[in-house]
C-alpha cells in the first residue's frame, strides 16, 4: 500500500514537468506567429470562373463573406502584370466582372486577391484559363460541302459531318434573293442541309464557319467566306405522272406546255404523245404508241427546251414498259439531249455534233444518260426521238434531271 502511494507521487510530478514543458513550447510558437500583431484576412471571391475570348478573357466571381471588401486585384505572368477593381459592397451577395484585354494567345494562371480598406488581403487563388487568338483562328476551316441542288429557285446545300471537339457549332450563309435583297441564313453544326427557296439564279452565295473555343467562350471565332456558285438544275415541267393534257379525245392526247409534240406523233386523229390509260397501265401517262390500227411513225419527236449553265447533268427516265428492244430495227427510240431548240432525226442521234447525250431505249427500268454542258446560260432542248414501224409503245412516268 505504501509502494503504491510512491509510485502515484512520482507519476503526477513527473506529468506536471512535463504539462509545464509544453505550455512553455506552445506559447513560444504562438508568439512567433504573432509578432508584429494578429494577421487578420479579408474574405475571399467565391465561385470564381474565368471565360476565354479572343486575346481577352472575363473574370467572374461572388463576394458574399466580408462586407469590408473594397478591392480586387488579379494578377498574371507571375505578378508582372495586374489589374486593379474597385468594390462598393452592398447588403447582400455582389457580383464581380471583369475584361481583361490586349493580352497574347497563352495559357495563364491568375492569381486573384481581395483588400479591405486598411490594406489586409485575402488568401490567394489560383485560376488557369487559356486565351485564343490569331494561331486559333488560322487553325480552323470552313464545314465542307458535300453539293449543292439548285432547281429553280431551290437551293439547298447539303454538308459533311465533323469533329464536334473542334469547337465548330455552326455556319453562316449570304445569299442574294431574287428580290435582290441580301439574306443570311445560319446553320447549327446539328443540321445536315438547309433549304433556300428563293435564291437567285445566277449569283453566289458565301459560307462561313463559326467556332467556340471553349464551351463558355465569350468570342466567336469565324473562318474566312467561302463563294459558292451553285450550278442550276433546270426545271423540267410537267415532267412526271399525272402528266396534264393540252387537250385530248378519249384516250389519246397532247402533253401540255413546256411540251412540244410534232406531227408524226400525232397519230391517232391528231392526237398522241399523252395517253389517259388501258390495258391496266398508270393513267395520264408519256406514251407514243403506233400500230393497232393507228399509222407508223417516222421521226416522231417530244421535248422541251431549258436553259442550263455549265455542269455535267444526269437525265433519268424512268420507262415503265415497252416493247422496245436492241435488236429490233423496226422501232428505234432515243431519250436525247441536244443544244438548242429541237432536237435531231433519229439517224443523225448518234452523230450530230448538237447531241449532247442520248441513251437508245431498249426496255423497261430507269434509264440515265450522262451529258455534260460547256457553258453558262445554254439552251437546250431534252426528250424522245423515235421511228415506230410496226405495233410498238413506250410507256414513260417520270423525267429527272440532277447534277452529277
Amino acid at each position: 500500500m505504501k509502494k503504491y502511494n510512491i509510485i502515484n507521487s512520482c507519476f503526477f510530478f513527473l506529468a506536471t514537468l512535463l504539462l509545464v514543458g509544453g505550455c512553455t513550447k506552445e506559447s513560444d510558437y504562438y508568439d512567433l506567429f504573432t509578432q508584429g500583431g494578429e494577421i487578420t484576412y479579408t474574405g475571399k471571391i467565391d465561385s470564381v470562373e474565368i471565360r476565354s475570348g479572343k486575346n481577352r478573357v472575363s473574370v467572374h466571381g461572388l463576394l458574399n463573406s466580408d462586407p469590408k471588401v473594397r478591392q480586387l486585384r488579379v494578377y498574371w505572368d507571375l505578378r508582372r502584370d495586374s489589374i486593379v477593381v474597385p468594390i462598393v459592397r452592398t447588403a447582400g451577395v455582389d457580383t464581380v466582372s471583369v475584361l481583361i484585354e490586349d493580352l497574347e494567345e497563352n495559357i495563364y494562371n491568375f492569381e486573384l486577391l481581395t483588400f479591405d480598406g486598411v490594406g489586409n488581403r485575402s488568401v490567394s487563388q489560383f485560376v488557369t484559363a487559356e486565351v485564343y487568338g490569331e494561331r486559333y483562328a488560322n487553325s480552323i476551316f470552313n464545314r465542307p460541302l458535300i453539293d449543292n441542288v439548285l432547281v429553280g429557285n431551290n437551293l439547298t446545300v447539303n454538308f459533311a459531318s465533323m469533329d464536334l471537339s473542334s469547337g465548330v457549332i455552326g455556319s453562316e450563309l449570304l445569299y442574294t434573293s431574287v428580290s435582290g435583297e441580301q439574306k443570311t441564313v445560319y446553320v447549327p453544326i446539328q443540321d445536315a442541309s438547309v433549304q433556300i427557296t428563293d435564291f437567285m439564279l445566277g449569283s453566289s452565295y458565301e459560307l462561313r464557319t463559326a467556332y467556340l473555343p471553349e464551351r463558355n467562350a465569350i468570342d466567336t471565332f469565324y473562318t474566312g467566306y467561302l463563294s459558292v456558285k451553285p450550278v442550276g438544275v433546270p426545271a423540267l415541267g410537267n415532267a412526271a405522272s399525272p402528266f396534264m393534257a393540252a387537250e385530248n379525245a378519249g384516250r389519246w392526247g397532247i402533253l401540255a406546255e413546256p411540251w412540244i409534240t410534232n406531227e408524226p406523233i400525232k397519230n391517232h386523229g391528231g392526237f398522241g404523245g399523252w395517253d389517259g390509260g388501258c390495258c391496266d397501265r398508270p393513267a395520264n401517262t408519256f406514251n407514243v404508241e403506233s400500230g393497232w390500227g393507228s399509222p407508223e411513225i417516222v421521226n416522231g419527236k417530244i421535248y422541251q427546251t431549258v436553259t442550263a449553265d455549265a455542269g455535267t447533268y444526269l437525265l433519268k427516265v424512268n420507262v415503265y414498259e415497252t416493247n422496245f428492244s436492241s435488236g429490233d430495227d423496226q422501232a428505234i427510240a432515243y431519250l436525247a439531249i441536244a443544244t438548242g431548240n429541237g432536237l435531231p432525226d433519229v439517224e443523225e442521234i448518234p452523230t450530230s455534233p448538237a447531241v449532247l447525250g442520248s441513251k437508245r431505249i431498249t426496255g423497261a427500268g430507269v434509264n440515265i444518260v450522262e451529258f455534260t454542258v460547256a457553258e453558262d446560260g445554254t439552251e437546250i432542248s431534252i426528250g424522245e426521238v423515235t421511228t415506230q414501224l410496226g405495233n410498238y409503245y413506250c410507256v414513260i412516268t417520270s423525267f429527272e434531271l440532277a447534277i452529277k
